[in-house]
């Protein structure tokens, strides 16, 4: 990243520099404006269109959300879906315990029968 961002400014700086007396080079030139649009291409491609497809990803997951589901949290928990509300999901994590959380905070869906085999160990 080093490296780029070195070569983007040296090229920026060319195209800078004074131009020579003969007018041999007497053009505008377009490097740096396509150096700046090929940084920030990259930068898109590199950091926000994957974190756009990891957003999409993770609402599909909780719009198919359903009653029965084995779904882990993001700090860890591991339920079965009790109920679904608008925002709000109630997990049961076990006979006694059922918490209320909103659905972003769900991280993953669980194969079924990830809970029985957990308890059994």
């Amino acid at each position: 990243m080093r490296i780029l961002i070195t070569l983007l400014t040296l090229l920026l700086i060319s195209g800078c520099m004074p131009q020579s007396s003969d007018g041999a080079d007497g053009g505008f030139t377009y490097l740096p404006f396509f150096m700046i649009l090929t940084f920030f291409l990259f930068i898109y491609f590199v950091t926000i269109r994957p974190q756009q497809k990891r957003q999409k990803e993770h609402q599909n997951l909780v719009d198919a959300l359903e009653k029965g589901d084995e779904v882990m949290t993001s700090s860890g928990l591991v339920g079965r879906v009790e109920s679904i509300k608008d925002r709000f999901v109630s997990i049961k994590l076990n006979e006694n315990v059922s918490i209320n959380m909103q659905k972003e905070f769900i991280s993953s869906k669980l194969p079924k029968g990830t809970i029985n085999s957990i308890e059994s160990q």
